[in-house]
């Protein structure tokens, strides 16, 4: 069971190298727009990148998500059984996306046309060109993710942190080296070679556990079966996770140009505050869940909703600062070279309602981790095809009267409602006075700051005026530090408990 200090040291030491790996992907993203901009060239290689995207998430989510509850289970019994039964999995996950990669490629003009429906002849050539290319990255994903999963049950999260700053790292130094050559094509290769990096970082770590190549499947076949019946939810849960943005980029490529760049830069700036504070928290508290789980629901409920508020209580102060001060810091990342105002605009508004989902992108995460700890993962399956049903819908209708961030606004709805049905779905499992109870403190907890957060992002509105005649960068200092000083202020004010539940994580 994890201890305070070690969960804070974990968590800590997590944030720091995943915060490196993020502010290079942000100049990642920013180099790339400098390049390429928000033009049709961009757009064709965020589309062209779906495919091997979804593939490489679907099974590489579902690896890393699956194999902790498996590896932990099994290691309790056998550490080095757990070892052998890793390798096993993983090759045949590998020659699964081996399978998939050679399909794929055979099969990539008709793909290419199913989510791009709104290109052009040309653009749908260079799209099914830059595919291809990035298609080979899925095996090298595939062992990341497995070698992720593996270290991270083991409580060793540096490493698979890392993975995030070689990976941005290559396609920076791609970019820089080949884009005035090679064009988008040297972009793709980059691609490819930072999902390599991601594998080739952790495999030092990975050798001690004994993991290695399994050649013959036959005699482990009942062994993959059951696994597999396991599995499949949560692949299919990673895909339809996917399909949300499939279906966001197929729905922009018949708005304006420019729509999926804007669309892909937004999501990108999202995910700063969103990988860098609240993903190193699921991260590190999985494993432990998954322990908790193995032992009492009760044990695990505790755990769980104290991860969920506060998740809630860090989100909150970011969202208020996107918020405000949204157009200033794309302007900052990213207006320069080929990204004009104009591009800002367009990306503004699909950050505005990105922004106000941040919580929700954080809390589907992690209960859908939940389920797998609890081993549910048809519910947390079923949850994930009803919020894309749900976003198929809302992006084409609220696209036609808002365009991008129409588009951005269904993705946040079908976030707060995959949350909330994962969420009810627990309450309905708890027993007990003392299980509602907490749930009750959740919901509380989840009202204060909802209500600490209006007053706040309505003062920081209401000054925001003033430090517009200040350079962006002060602005935006200044935007912070009135958010977050007054967010802590009135946390205070409020009881807000999250403040002091670390000072209780204590194991049982």
């Amino acid at each position: 069971m994890p201890t305070r200090s070690h969960v804070l040291k974990s968590v800590g030491l997590v944030t720091i190298i995943t915060a490196v790996g993020k502010v290079l992907g942000f100049g990642r993203e920013s180099i790339i727009a400098a390049y390429f901009g928000a033009s049709s060239t961009a757009d064709v290689f965020f589309v062209a990148s779906l495919i091997p995207t979804i593939l490489f998430t679907a099974l590489g989510s579902g690896l890393q998500a699956g194999v902790i509850p498996i590896y932990l289970e099994k290691k309790a019994e056998n550490p080095i059984k757990a070892d052998d039964f890793i390798s096993l999995l993983g090759s045949f996950f590998m020659l699964a996306a081996g399978v998939m990669t050679i399909v794929c490629m055979i099969f990539a003009k008709p793909l290419v046309m199913l989510v791009a429906p709104g290109f052009s002849g040309a653009e749908l050539e260079l799209t099914e060109s830059l595919t291809r290319i990035m298609l080979p990255s899925l095996l090298f994903f595939t062992l990341s993710y497995m070698a992720t999963g593996v270290l991270n049950a083991n409580k060793r999260f540096i490493l698979p942190a890392l993975t995030s700053t070689a990976q941005n790292t290559v396609i920076i130094v791609a970019t820089v080296l080949c884009a005035a050559p090679f064009g988008v094509e040297g972009l793709a290769w980059g691609f490819v070679f930072g999902a390599a990096s991601q594998f080739l970082i952790q495999y030092p770590s990975l050798k001690r556990y004994g993991i290695r190549p399994v050649l013959s499947f036959l005699p482990h076949k009942r062994q993959i079966v059951q696994t597999l019946s396991t599995f499949y939810p949560i692949i299919i849960a990673a895909l339809a996770i996917q399909l949300n943005s499939v279906v966001d980029r197929i729905i922009a490529t018949s708005l304006e140009t420019g729509s999926v760049a804007a669309l892909n830069y937004a999501n990108r700036l999202l995910w700063l505050p969103l990988s860098i504070v609240l993903t190193p928290l699921i991260t590190v508290l999985y494993p432990s869940i998954v322990e908790r789980a193995l032992i009492s629901y009760n044990a695990f409920l505790e755990l769980t909703l104290r991860g969920m508020k506060s998740l809630v209580f860090l989100a909150v102060p970011f969202v208020i600062v996107m918020l405000v001060s949204g157009n200033g810091l794309i302007t900052l990342a990213f207006e320069r070279g080929a990204f004009d105002a104009s591009a800002t605009e367009t990306t503004y508004t699909a950050f505005f309602f990105y922004s106000a989902a941040l919580p929700f992108f954080a809390l589907r995460d992690y209960l859908m981790n939940a389920f797998y700890a609890l081993k549910k993962t048809k519910a947390a399956m079923y949850s994930c095809l009803f919020a894309v049903l749900l976003n198929v819908m809302l992006s084409w209708f609220l696209s036609r009267h808002l365009g991008v961030g129409g588009i951005a606004m269904a993705t946040g709805i079908s976030m707060l409602l995959q949350s909330l049905y994962l969420f009810c779905c627990l309450w309905l499992k708890a027993d007990g006075r003392k299980d509602t109870a907490v749930f009750r403190d959740v919901l509380l907890e989840s009202g204060k700051l909802l209500i600490i957060g209006a007053i706040i992002y309505g003062l920081a509105r209401w000054l925001h005026p003033l430090a517009l005649a200040f350079p962006i960068i002060v602005e935006l200092v200044f935007i912070s530090l009135l958010v977050f000083g007054l967010y802590l202020g009135l946390s205070m004010v409020f009881k807000v408990s999250s403040l002091k539940s670390w000072s209780r994580l204590k194991s049982k």
